[in-house]
């Protein structure tokens, strides 16, 4: 058998989680079993030259000419028949007949792979064009959430699903969770953890430098200002951790929603000396490996990329219990502690007398990589 084309579908490049984890991915598929693609919903992100110069890279064109009628369908209506079909589809309970009302039967890509996979899933949109719009003799969904606690159509995916031969989930816990409300998929379903690669992820981290008060802790956490990232409790846990007289700076690296209100927070908190959100850095593993302790508050994820690329460096750990964390369990730096300030003041307190970890904690690539070749191989799953 010849290379197994590939194709993955995701939205677009920006800097999150799901795209640093495709580009590990397709830096790490073997190029002598695979061909992979990239389509994307919308050619845009900061990522985007990062994705290796051999991977063919797709715009869905149907989707990002119509993205103002598909994200904004009651403001962008070119006449009366889109609102009504949207109203209908929502009445439905699932936007799958909007789609097919503003798409139409449009191809954007003219060739059949071997695999075609709806790369950040859930997604609705993404889900159901994968499934309806790109031919491929296998179709994959590859869930990065815990679906209980993200928005997930479950009429949609319960519509769409069926026609995916394998579901991806990025963690133990994850999979469990998605089984359980969606029981009828659980066949489908198989646990794969986003890939690390180690050696860029180290490369990176040389490329500048971070100042440090020599007199300070220097903690670090890496993610979107958004609310499942929960910054709000990062803020308060500085302040618990200024009033106990501890030493400290804390760099929030990300952006999103909330960036603005957490710098006016870390304002009106007095903390601001200490609790640091130093915006959007495409690159932030200087500040990973700058710091003393890796902090990971959120109030959810799926696997947690930040969290294994920290565990790269050694460092004292300390996250709360979202789907994923169990990638820290037999760490003997590591904590997992309940999402609240003054249990996480406490554990980083704690961290802050713990050692590295030496060598640092490594993250296997190829047992992942085998799980691809033998799950997703044609000849596999459609015998």
């Amino acid at each position: 058998m010849g290379k197994i084309s590939i194709l993955f579908c995701i939205n677009h490049m920006n800097t999150g989680g799901v795209e640093k984890s495709l580009l590990a991915l397709l830096r790490t598929l073997p190029r002598d079993r695979f061909e992979p693609h990239v389509a994307l919903m919308r050619h845009s992100g900061e990522l985007l030259g990062d994705i290796p110069a051999d991977v063919p890279v797709h715009t869905l064109r149907s989707i990002e000419q119509n993205w103002p009628r598909l994200s904004a369908p009651l403001r962008c209506a070119r006449d009366i028949s889109g609102p009504l079909s949207y109203l209908l589809a929502k009445a439905r309970g699932t936007l799958t007949h909007y789609y097919g009302h503003v798409l139409g039967a449009a191809r954007d890509i003219d060739r059949c792979f071997d695999i075609a996979v709806s790369y950040q899933g859930p997604s609705e949109l993404l889900d159901w064009y994968v499934a309806t719009r790109i031919d491929a003799r296998v179709k994959c969904s590859w869930i990065h959430f815990e679906v209980s606690k993200c928005f997930i159509n479950r009429r949609t995916t319960r519509l769409v699903y069926p026609a995916f031969e394998r579901v991806f989930i990025v963690s133990d816990s994850a999979k469990a969770i998605f089984d359980n409300i969606f029981p009828e998929l659980s066949d489908k379903t198989r646990v794969f953890h986003n890939i690390v690669n180690a050696d860029e992820v180290r490369r990176l981290s040389r490329e500048y430098e971070i100042k440090k008060r020599p007199e300070a802790v220097q903690i670090c956490t890496v993610g979107r200002v958004a609310w499942l990232k929960a910054p709000d409790i990062a803020v308060l846990t500085a302040k618990k951790l200024k009033e106990q007289g501890f030493a400290f700076d804390w760099h929030f690296v990300g952006s999103d929603n909330m960036l603005d209100e957490c710098r006016k927070m870390a304002g009106k908190l007095g903390v601001d000396d200490c609790m640091h959100f130093p915006g959007l850095k495409p690159n932030p593993y200087p500040y990973m490996a700058a710091a003393d302790i890796y902090v990971q508050p959120s109030r959810s994820e799926g696997y947690c990329i930040t969290l294994a690329e920290a565990r790269l460096f050694g460092m004292p750990v300390v996250c709360t219990p979202f789907s994923g964390s169990e990638q820290i369990d037999g760490q003997s730096n590591a904590q997992i502690v309940s999402l609240d300030p003054g249990a996480l003041a406490e554990a980083i307190v704690r961290a802050a007398a713990m050692p590295r970890v030496q060598p640092p904690v490594e993250v296997s690539n190829i047992d992942d990589i085998n799980l691809l070749i033998e799950l997703c191989s044609p000849e596999n799953i459609l015998e």
